[in-house]
């Protein structure tokens, strides 16, 4: 399965949280760190996802792990991917590790 596809699967589950259809199931947190997952994987494309700074496993590995529900495993190896690529986190993202 490819990065894109297990994107658009997190974006889908993103979407439902965010409807309101799967928000009582999932809750709150988990509709923060499916978000986190978005915004940390779409920082990596932005900067990264033509070159050859990181493995492309590794982010399909993170994107996977946000969409089987182990998100706080998926946001912590994203963070790692981007700070071993020297991709500065998303403002959010930033902001919570100053608290």
């Amino acid at each position: 399965m490819s990065s894109s596809s297990l994107f658009a699967a997190v974006a889908l589950v993103g979407g439902l949280v965010a409807s309101g259809f799967a928000g009582p199931a999932l809750g709150q947190d988990a509709a923060k760190d499916i978000a986190r997952c978005q915004a940390l994987y779409s920082q990596w494309s932005r900067y990264d996802s033509a070159s050859h700074y990181s493995k492309q496993l590794d982010v399909d590995m993170a994107a996977e792990e946000c969409r089987n529900g182990h998100a706080q495993a998926g946001i912590a190896d994203f963070r790692r991917i981007l700070e071993r690529g020297r991709i500065p986190l998303p403002a959010t993202e930033s902001a919570e590790t100053t608290k």
